[in-house]
């Protein structure tokens, strides 16, 4: 009687230690950050739009630097919650209110 019960604990714990392997991970949710454009809405700007024409297309930036009025920084990050952190950098310069250089990371 005593070798049973051993046996059945033994197994028991073989069963319970086996069922640890198969506990399921929290998701985890996607995390966007900044301001979303796509290629086609970049493919849209041309220099000499202004300042106006570009917010209609990207919206407002996310980062106007007081010390460089002319220059807009549209940042857009994605942490998937499986996966890579993704980043987009869209720098867009401005010349008396006219668009006049865009610098793109994409």
């Amino acid at each position: 009687m005593l070798q049973q019960i051993k046996i059945v604990l033994i197994l028991n714990t073989i069963i319970v230690i086996s069922a640890c392997n198969y506990i399921p991970k929290p998701y985890k949710i996607d995390i966007p950050q900044g301001n979303k454009f796509q290629q086609s809405d970049v493919s849209k700007l041309k220099t000499g739009m202004t300042e106006r024409q570009v917010q209609y297309i990207l919206g407002s930036p996310i980062i106007q630097d007081k010390f460089h009025p002319n220059r807009w920084d549209y940042i857009y990050s994605m942490k998937p919650g499986k996966g890579e952190l993704q980043k987009k950098h869209l720098t867009l310069y401005f010349k008396a209110g006219l668009l006049e250089r865009i610098e793109s990371d994409s």
